[in-house]
């Protein structure tokens, strides 16, 4: 048994770790409900929403820890707060208590979670070492002073590659397919990906996904690289036609599926690879942006749901003690 600040420390482990499993399971209710609408969002409004439906749990989390933080001060505020919520004995920890188990569990699944995006990470270092390693690539030059490469494959492809130093690389099977004005296109689009970090913001993204369940994963990720994509998308529309740029996605999608894709993962932002009709339609006809009045409304929900978690932890944990020793 401990006493003191280290009994202090694991028992507000316990508090954000109890947070983080119930906003993690209030937030998977909640994205299957929302999913169809976030494309009605504006790009900015869209990508905060975004990292915040991703972050939520660990925010929120660290908010419960300062909640429930003991205090010697008796205002009004510190009083109010502990009539909300308070932790009985936060000076006491003991192994043996479902304290205990909690934190026990949390740093398993947490190591094991970690261990399989490392694995997933080196898997795709490995392809893509291989993929260069055996492809003849060589460097072109292009009017922005930017450098593009290209690999000797078949498979009409455009992709951008690197967490600190993206590079864009397009197959000599794009290359002899497509025009000078439709190859500009996808270069553009691909040197946006390069000057916003996509790969890497993905891959970051992707990580403060990995504790929700796997479709949930999936439709977060799913709309984060759909926002990328068509954040990329417009600001090609910068240098060419709407109708042209969709004319082009659609051209290489024709082309590419007669191969199998390869390269996929967070770490690779594809051109003419992730939800074509999504992207086509929004070029086509973008829609109107959401009113402020909404984008308020979503920030009360989020506060609400810590407001929410605050009580469930609260309750939670006199639930679980009424049955079980502390």
């Amino acid at each position: 048994m401990l006493e003191g600040n280290e009994a202090i420390f694991l028992n507000l482990m316990s508090v954000a770790i109890t947070a983080f499993v119930i906003v993690t399971i209030l937030i998977s209710a909640i994205i299957p409900l929302i999913k169809n609408n976030l494309n009605s969002f504006g790009f900015i409004a869209r990508k905060r929403t975004l990292w915040l439906l991703a972050t939520a749990p660990w925010w929120i989390a660290l908010c419960c820890v300062v909640i429930f933080f003991p205090r010697q001060d008796t205002n009004n505020l510190i009083a109010l707060m502990e009539k909300i919520a308070h932790w009985h004995h936060i000076d006491v920890f003991k192994f043996t208590s479902w304290h205990g188990l909690t934190l026990v569990v949390a740093a398993l699944i947490l190591a094991v979670m970690i261990n399989l995006m490392f694995v997933q990470v080196r898997r795709h270092s490995i392809a893509m070492h291989n993929l260069f390693k055996f492809s003849d690539m060589q460097p072109i030059s292009c009017d922005n002073n930017q450098t593009i490469y290209s690999i000797a494959l078949s498979i009409p492809a455009a992709f951008t590659i690197g967490l600190l130093k993206p590079r864009v690389y397009l197959t000599t099977g794009l290359l002899q397919q497509l025009e000078p004005s439709a190859l500009d296109i996808i270069i553009q689009h691909e040197l946006a990906h390069v000057r916003a970090r996509d790969p890497l913001f993905k891959s970051i993204y992707s990580f403060f996904c990995l504790l929700y369940p796997k479709p949930i994963r999936r439709i977060l990720q799913q709309h984060f690289t759909l926002l990328t994509e068509q954040q990329a998308d417009s600001v090609v529309t910068g240098y060419h036609d709407n109708l042209d740029v969709a004319q082009t996605l659609i051209s290489v999608a024709k082309k590419q599926r007669q191969f199998p894709q390869s390269c996929e993962g967070s770490l690779v932002s594809h051109f003419s690879h992730d939800q074509i009709t999504l992207r086509v339609q929004k070029l086509l006809s973008p829609q109107s942006q959401i009113s402020e009045l909404t984008l308020v409304f979503t920030g009360l929900c989020f506060l609400t749901a810590m407001l929410f978690t605050v009580l469930m932890v609260d309750g939670l944990h006199h639930l679980i003690e009424t049955y079980f020793i502390h």
